[in-house]
């Protein structure tokens, strides 16, 4: 039993200077007893120097004013203020306000119909709201409040064209391009 803790000893002493954990201190008097003749410093010595610590954040203090990291001269944020209440543009072109979720399957089902007639009367102002995109849900409050419309009013698809309101895509498809025929026949009557 004597025997088995000497050689555990002993290997412990072996493996601990094999990493440079033993071995006499760096001191004053020995310094040359760990550096080889060229001035090498011995492998199983340990350095000469120890790593400098990382400095402490525990002295550390900031000051720092609100007006430093605060711009004062931000004015607050108002969304933007859509009109619906002009059914043409400055220059007499009907205006077709156009509401709609990408996510929507009535939306998507009538989106080649008003692809179709975007194409065909060029010379109506086309506007489309995304009312899941933050202007198109602004635009969309504002038409509602403007209109005065109820929450069983408020779905999509919708349009606003001539003052006149068409909700579901089966009325849009019916309406719409009379609305905009009639409007196109009056211009031209006048």
């Amino acid at each position: 039993m004597g025997n088995a803790i000497a050689i555990a000893a002993t290997a412990i002493f072996a493996a601990l200077l094999l990493l440079g954990c033993a071995g006499s201190q760096q001191g004053p008097g020995n310094a040359a007893a760990n550096t080889n003749p060229g001035g090498q410093q011995d492998r199983f010595a340990p350095p000469d120097t120890h790593p400098p610590k990382p400095p402490g954040t525990a002295n550390l203090s900031f000051s720092r004013n609100a007006s430093d990291v605060m711009n004062t001269e931000t004015k607050p944020f108002t969304p933007p203020n859509f009109d619906f209440t002009n059914t043409t543009t400055q220059d007499g072109r009907l205006v077709v306000n156009y509401f709609y979720s990408p996510h929507c399957s009535a939306c998507i089902a009538l989106r080649p119909d008003m692809d179709r007639l975007e194409a065909r009367y060029g010379s109506v102002e086309w506007r489309e709201f995304d009312i899941t995109a933050q202007n198109g849900t602004w635009a969309y409050q504002q038409f509602a409040r403007d209109l005065n419309l109820s929450q069983a009013q408020r779905l999509v698809p919708q349009v606003l064209v001539n003052g006149t309101v068409i909700t579901d895509r089966f009325n849009i498809n019916g309406s719409l391009e009379g609305i905009i025929v009639a409007f196109s026949a009056n211009q031209s009557g006048a």
